[in-house]
């Protein structure tokens, strides 16, 4: 997934890796996704989206009205962030960087169907003003190609399993109390 280090330092400390098992399982939870862009000043534009995963691609929701629709037309390459942080060194993610289709039409508006359908029930997409939200505002579907991905996995080195196993972490605002080792629960 990602290359090694070649600085014997920098290995010792480096976070192990998630395997493509765990990418996977990663990709199908229902978390929200970080899409970065690149502005014409050449500053980043980074903004939390929903997303799928389907094979080697990630798919995301949009109006051709956006800042990020733009970005793309113009340059059409994107990052994508998907991560799952806690307290402590809980924390694993992919960042995965390619380049970037956008999808147009019924096409779109059956990914985005898709897409909305893990975030929000059958009766909250009949709610009017959610209805008219989405399918006037999710017109374009951003398809970014799984080109690079690099993966960490904090939770799993030594001193990550250490935080979690003592609780000795302070609870992130927002965020549930940490887990220990022995609660499955979430």
């Amino acid at each position: 997934m990602t290359s090694p280090s070649r600085d014997p330092a920098a290995s010792a400390i480096a976070p192990p890796h998630l395997s493509t098992e765990e990418v996977d399982e990663l990709l199908s939870k229902t978390l929200i996704a970080k899409l970065a862009t690149l502005d014409p000043s050449g500053s980043i534009h980074l903004v939390p989206m929903w997303y799928e995963r389907v094979g080697s691609h990630i798919h995301i929701p949009t109006s051709h009205f956006t800042r990020k629709y733009h970005n793309l037309v113009r340059h059409p390459f994107a990052s994508v962030m998907v991560d799952i942080s806690r307290s402590g060194l809980d924390l694993r993610g992919v960042l995965i960087r390619g380049a970037v289709d956008l999808v147009e039409g019924d096409e779109a508006k059956a990914l985005n169907r898709s897409i909305h359908q893990r975030y929000v029930t059958a009766e909250g997409l009949q709610q009017l003003d959610v209805a008219a939200y989405l399918a006037e505002g999710d017109d374009a579907t951003i398809r970014v190609s799984m080109d690079r991905i690099v993966t960490w996995n904090n939770a799993g080195s030594s001193a990550g399993r250490a935080l979690m196993a003592s609780g000795n972490v302070r609870p992130l605002d927002g965020r549930e109390e940490p887990r220990r080792d022995g609660d499955r629960s979430r």
